[in-house]
């Protein structure tokens, strides 16, 4: 009866490459760039705009059914849905 196989990494120093390589891929990828912070408020959107999609936003907020505490789907959501406010209420985007 064949099972199958599993791949196992048997050489320490083969896990250590692995684990650096993903480490410096993580930190790597979630730096921000220099050349893609905007450092102008309002470069894109009008104050007026900016001050209207917060106030959708966070009215579309309130009248959400997820909470933080129920369970992990709920906490995502929620966690998405703050995301959603600040990008709205952000000058610089």
């Amino acid at each position: 009866m064949y099972t199958g196989h599993t791949v196992v990494l048997h050489n320490t120093n083969m896990k250590k490459i692995m684990i650096c390589t993903f480490l410096i891929i993580f930190i790597f990828g979630c730096s921000s760039s220099e050349k893609a912070k905007n450092t102008i408020p309002y470069k894109y959107r009008t104050k007026t705009q900016v001050d209207a999609a917060c106030k959708a936003q966070i009215e579309e907020n309130k009248n959400s059914q997820a909470r933080a505490s129920s369970n992990a789907g709920n906490f995502l959501i929620g966690m998405m849905e703050a995301m959603q406010e600040d990008w709205a209420c952000d000058p610089y985007r």
